[in-house]
Order: structure tokens, then sequence, then C-alpha cells
């Protein structure tokens, strides 16, 4: 796994739709910020990588909606996510980049302007 070498955040999103700017530092890794011994990247962008607990979905965690409509982002056909899900910055020589405060605040955007369907008036 990737080391840190440079201070920034990871976007922490809950199946619950709670979101937490954690500060990334040289102690965080993945694993420690999702709780899990096995955590699977899923690369979105070159400066972006959705981490989630690889053995969340057989474990019976539940599905993670928010995490999963800001990967519609990214993904034309999101694949399901169970758990936790944590946004890091990419890697760079071997080294795991924390999210600059503007990536973080893109992401919140894109979630909080996420299209929605609008109900039609009733007749």
């Amino acid at each position: 796994m990737p080391t840190l070498t440079r201070n920034g955040y990871a976007l922490r999103v809950a199946p619950t739709g709670k979101f937490t700017l954690i500060d990334w530092d040289h102690g965080m890794c993945p694993q420690r910020a999702l709780k899990a011994e096995q955590v699977r990247p899923v690369d979105l962008t070159t400066q972006l990588i959705m981490w989630t607990d690889e053995l969340a979905a057989s474990l019976g965690r539940p599905a993670n909606d928010p995490a999963r409509h800001l990967l519609h982002a990214f993904q034309t056909t999101p694949t399901l996510v169970c758990g936790t899900a944590v946004f890091t910055g990419s890697t760079h020589g071997g080294t795991l980049l924390g999210l600059t405060q503007d990536q973080a605040l893109v992401l919140l955007d894109r979630y909080t302007n996420r299209r929605r369907a609008i109900p039609a008036p009733r007749r």
C-alpha cells in the first residue's frame, strides 16, 4: 500500500449520508480511515481515488447511496458501494496524496448538485 508524505484531507462518506472531512497525515491510511483490513481502491480520475472496505458486502454492511451518487459523477454505471467510503487524492511515485481543500469542496458540490428526479404534477 502506498504511504503518505504530504498532508491533506480525505472525505469519509457514511451510508447514512454523513460526510466527514478528516485530516490525512502520516499516521493515516485507507485501512485506518475505513477501520478495515482489506480495502479496495477505485481510481476515479488521475487525481482522485475512492477507497472501500473489500469485505463490506459480505459482512452485511448497508449500501452507501451517497458514495454511489458521487461515483456516478465519474462513471456512467457505478457499481454498488457498501459500507463507508473514503475519497483521497491519487498516488504519485508510491505516495498516497490527500485531497486539497478545493478537491474536497468539489466532491461535496457534486453531491449536493446532483441530478434529482423532479416529481411530475399529478393529474
